[in-house]
């Protein structure tokens, strides 16, 4: 065949929904150390406006027995419905250009760490609010032998909210259930997230949203939802009541007040309709034919002694 085939892989690019407190790509889910394992520290870098002028920094620590090279990037990113991050060269507020990054490019022996300063300088009167960037942690596939190359790469989310005016606001869409009429659980509870503020929005625990629905407390996954995104969610209620008229209802406050979403669901297991139907019907069945029975008796006693009776009548009417 000619020329390689190069397989890229993506690996670990976390937008808040935190596997751990750690990025980290490898080459081997568990036992020893594999030949490449490579962990970024902080996953995630929220800065502040007070801390724009301050560097900030990130640790890089090669837990393979291998070296490597890597290389750090910036990319501008959006998330999509699902929380997946979405690299475009064009994203809104970008702060691709405002990061100046040493080193851009080092070598890691194996057990070595290194740290990486990242410089933050917006232009002149930057929008106010929050802007966004990727860092990506490359290690280029190497030059060796084989015809299936590996990029990995981790990638680390920044927020970087520019001076002025903080707005939480969040719009909620409906709260859609599994169907208004179930006849069991588990039930799952859908809505979409709106983010119309200025800044992200963290929904993780104990603070993250939930369902309250006649008196319990269903809880959605943690995520995060970036400053001008939707993201769509599911709370799945696993043991729902065996019946009820449940009352949904899910809120969200912010600095435009509050929004709130709720929803009717009606839990009826039809299954047991059919099996009270059935006994019902046996027990109809079981105290009718008894009864059935004795009136058979009591009429076919009425008949006889009417016979009887007759029998009687004309054998007195008759000439001696």
């Amino acid at each position: 065949m000619a020329g390689r085939l190069q397989c890229v892989i993506v690996a670990v690019l976390l937008v808040g929904d935190l596997v751990s407190a750690m990025g980290s790509v490898a080459s081997a889910a568990s036992g020893p150390a594999p030949d490449f394992s490579l962990t970024v520290s902080p996953a995630r870098l929220v800065v502040g406006p007070e801390e724009i002028g301050e560097p900030q920094s990130f640790r890089v620590m090669n837990e393979g027995r291998s070296p490597v090279e890597v290389v750090v990037e910036r990319a501008s990113f959006t998330v999509d419905r699902t929380g997946r991050m979405v690299f475009e060269r064009d994203a809104p507020r970008s702060a691709a250009g405002w990061l100046r990054v040493a080193p851009a490019g080092f070598r890691l022996a194996p057990g070595a760490e290194r740290s990486v300063t990242v410089r933050i300088d917006p232009p002149p009167r930057p929008e106010y609010g929050e802007h966004q960037v990727a860092l990506l942690f490359a290690v280029p596939a190497d030059s060796g032998g084989g015809d299936i190359k590996l990029d990995r790469v981790i990638g680390t989310p920044i927020y970087l909210t520019v001076p002025g005016p903080i707005d939480t606001s969040v719009w909620l869409g409906d709260l859609a259930t599994s169907g208004g009429f179930v006849t069991g659980g588990p039930v799952d509870f859908t809505l979409t997230v709106n983010n119309v503020g200025t800044v992200h929005r963290d929904f993780f625990v104990p603070r993250g949203l939930k369902v309250a629905v006649n008196g319990y407390d269903v809880p959605f996954p943690d995520f995060t939802l970036s400053r001008g995104a939707s993201r769509t969610v599911t709370a799945r209620w696993a043991n729902p009541p065996f019946m009820c008229v449940c009352h949904a209802t899910v809120s969200i406050s912010g600095t435009g007040g509050t929004s709130t979403r709720s929803t009717v669901l009606i839990i009826f297991p039809l299954r047991f309709l059919g099996v009270l139907l059935v006994s019902v019907t046996a027990l109809y069945v079981l105290a009718w034919l008894p009864r059935r029975r004795v009136r058979a008796r009591v009429f076919a006693g009425i008949r006889a002694s009417c016979g009887r009776d007759n029998h009687a009548r004309e054998g007195g009417d008759s000439p001696g």
